[in-house]
């Protein structure tokens, strides 16, 4: 089985990896090649092995090795105290000269995204996200949720119609998901009563923000025995805080060490605001008045934000009771108060990183809902309208942006460096 270089021992080893660099001197040539779990030193004596040192030199950073040898003890080598002296070494796969390198812009490193990811720093973030979602995971598991995977093709838009991508499905007319919404509240109707989805997301926007892809990771949860919104922010609030508070204990001395981040576990509850305060608090406080019934736009999320921060001192805030107007039709409203709803957004640092609500369950409401947003609700009978027709408890749920709060919690300068592969307007490759 193949040797990882933190597990190598003492001794006559046999180890792969890529060659990270060259450094040629007179009598001795000294490489360093690196995997996943670190890096080592190979010493090559010219005189006694001239073929090793006439391959290693003939090869280009980032081509991939195999060298068998004796790994020794030198308490003078930095990288872990030992070093190979090689007595074979096998060329796997040569490279050519990188098309990229540490000055190159994003969107050139984009262009062979599979070479960007060699460096450690980069794969970090995967590895933070990866902890992320499995913390999210276990979570939710131990609290008897199921997790169902959803089509991501659609014969309804499930966004009233905004920025849908529209797909030849054979000779009918199909959609990406926007949302895997319908799917989780089928599940609901079914009676699995908690369930969670992560899925591809789909929004055809040309936004081109720090914070805005065409494809992103979603991970969302719906249960029922919801009695108010409330219910639903409590149970996103733990389990961020989960989440974050794995990714602290399993990589947070890492984190710092390569990223510069501190990674702060938030404290709970998180702070709330209804939309009616954010109105007063932007138009007294940051004097950015909105009209009542608008929807925050970018500048309102900023100056929000900023007063949030000074005020509790606290990342994460929500904000609830939107207006009807501006929320999806599944939107429950208030029973006194139904110019507004029981949803709220979460708001981490400056982004919005989620959508939740308490959703309305009732068939013949749903449809009167469906109604006031401009739809035809015989349009949206099969296929959803149908799921509450035959009995469905309350419920709601919330839907979260994997590579927002990845790109958030680790302080990178855009979604594109949180994703594996970044899906924008003008970016479909590789």
């Amino acid at each position: 089985m193949e040797q990882k270089i933190k597990d190598l021992k003492v001794g006559e080893v046999e180890v792969e990896g890529w060659l990270d660099r060259v450094r040629d001197q007179k009598s001795m040539l000294f490489v360093i090649i690196k995997d996943r779990s670190g890096k080592l030193q190979i010493t090559v004596e010219k005189e006694k092995t001239p073929e090793i040192a006439k391959t290693l030199t003939s090869l280009m950073t980032d081509s991939f090795i195999r060298v068998k040898g004796l790994l020794v003890e030198s308490p003078c080598v930095k990288l872990g105290g030992v070093e190979l002296y090689p007595t074979e070494v096998e060329v796997l796969s040569s490279a050519k000269v990188s098309p990229i390198g540490e000055e190159s812009s994003i969107d050139q490193r984009l262009d062979y995204r599979w070479i960007d990811l060699r460096d450690s720093k980069k794969r970090l973030i995967f590895e933070v996200q990866t902890i992320f979602v499995h913390a999210m995971r276990k979570f939710l598991m131990e609290r008897d949720f199921i997790e169902v995977h959803c089509p991501t093709i659609s014969g309804q838009e499930s966004e009233s119609g905004a920025g849908v991508f529209e797909v030849k499905y054979f000779d009918q007319k199909a959609y990406l998901i926007q949302s895997p919404q319908f799917y989780k509240q089928m599940a609901i109707a079914s009676g699995f009563e908690k369930v969670f989805i992560a899925t591809p997301i789909y929004r055809a926007e040309k936004s081109f923000t720090k914070q805005h892809a065409t494809e992103f990771s979603g991970f969302d949860l719906e249960f029922s025995g919801v009695k108010d919104v409330e219910d639903v922010m409590k149970m996103e609030e733990e389990l961020i805080e989960a989440g974050i508070r794995a990714v602290k204990e399993k990589l947070g001395d890492r984190v710092k060490a390569e990223l510069g981040v501190d990674i702060v576990v938030p404290k709970l509850p998180f702070p709330r605001l209804t939309m009616k305060e954010v109105y007063e608090i932007l138009d007294e406080e940051c004097d950015y008045p909105l009209d009542e019934g608008d929807d925050l736009d970018r500048e309102a999320e900023k100056l929000l934000t900023e007063y949030m921060q000074k005020k509790t001192g606290h990342q994460f805030f929500f904000v609830k009771e939107y207006p009807a107007g501006v929320r999806p039709f599944y939107s429950m409203k208030k029973e006194d108060d139904p110019e507004y709803t029981k949803t709220y957004d979460l708001y981490f640092k400056d982004v919005e990183i989620t959508s939740g609500a308490q959703r309305e369950h009732r068939a013949d409401i749903l449809a009167e809902q469906i109604r006031e947003k401009g739809i035809d609700p015989k349009t949206m009978e099969e296929g959803y309208i149908d799921f509450f027709k035959y009995g469905c408890p309350p419920h709601g749920g919330f839907g979260l942006g994997l590579d927002r709060i990845t790109m958030l919690l680790l302080d990178l300068p855009t979604i594109k460096e949180a994703m594996f592969v970044f899906r924008g307007p003008d970016r479909i490759k590789p």
